[in-house]
């Protein structure tokens, strides 16, 4: 009787956080920046001629999982100092907590609607501009672009906020992201068919398929499918990294061994991403069939 009368309490005191929290998250000055550098990117890029396939996406990844990433840690740090947010209602770090990790679903839903204005407003030359990949894979690649950094973004950016204070950390770690993003793809493009480029791209958390050659398109290896589980891998990591802080002796039992499974799935994932997708990189031209790239 005791846990019936409890729970309804419980699950509108998150309702009640959540809403805060996520109203505080959205009026942010980072954040609103991000929404709007997206906005205006996929119009831009989506006017007037023919986009590049593969370039697109990068801009609400950067934004909306960048800017969200900093913007959400600035705000689980924040948490600790706001008397305001506490005197909502009386709950739990791991209810606080929780309700912060609710926040991401602001972004993921900036970023849904996102790919859904790329579907609907880029133009491209023709099918040939998704290199060798289907419709589902190329579905995976742009989920995995666009939708999945605008949710694993800002859960990183709890997760960070929950275990440091010190602010400069949120901007030093997406300065390092996009450092490592940029290095392992710049590999990934000058060798196409190396497996320790291959092995280096995967770990990252934001990953090129596809890259254009003037007149042609090239299409990398790795399993986009693969890819995606491996990011919502990754989300649930930050997610159980975050509820660990301060977590009771009780949960923090649960939390480990929900980590040790989730490191495993990651690993599978991650060696289904390797060794998935193509054998070799391939090059698309116009009306013409993607042809191996052997060098």
């Amino acid at each position: 009787m005791t846990a019936i009368a409890i729970r309804p309490f419980t699950l509108s005191t998150l309702a009640t956080l959540a809403r805060y929290e996520s109203r505080r998250l959205a009026r942010t000055p980072l954040f609103v920046l991000a929404v709007a550098l997206t906005a205006y990117a996929i119009y831009d890029r989506t006017r007037g001629s023919a986009s590049d396939a593969d370039e697109l996406p990068t801009y609400p990844a950067a934004f909306l999982g960048g800017f969200g990433m900093i913007a959400a840690c600035w705000l689980t740090q924040s948490m600790a100092r706001c008397a305001e947010a506490l005197d909502v209602a009386p709950a739990s770090a791991r209810t606080r907590t929780t309700a912060l990790l609710l926040t991401a679903l602001v972004p993921f839903a900036c970023g849904l609607t996102g790919l859904g204005a790329i579907i609907a407003f880029r133009r491209v030359d023709g099918n040939w501009t998704e290199g060798a990949f289907g419709s589902l894979d190329r579905t995976a690649v742009l989920v995995s672009q666009v939708v999945l950094p605008a949710l694993g973004g800002p859960l990183l950016g709890v997760a960070i906020g929950r275990w440091v204070r010190a602010r400069w950390v949120a901007p030093a770690v997406f300065i390092v992201i996009v450092g490592w993003v940029l290095v392992v793809n710049g590999l990934a493009d000058s060798y196409q068919n190396s497996t320790p480029a291959l092995l280096m791209r995967m770990s990252a958390p934001f990953s090129f398929f596809t890259t254009w050659k003037s007149e042609a398109v090239e299409t990398w290896r790795g399993s986009p499918a693969a890819f995606l589980a491996w990011q919502l891998c990754l989300c649930a990591l930050a997610v159980i990294i975050a509820l660990l802080h301060h977590a009771e002796p009780e949960p923090r039992r649960r939390l480990i061994d929900a980590l040790f499974v989730v490191v495993a799935l990651t690993a599978a994932s991650y060696a289904l991403a390797v060794s998935g997708g193509l054998d070799h990189a391939v090059v698309t031209y116009p009306h013409e069939s993607p042809q191996p790239i052997l060098r």
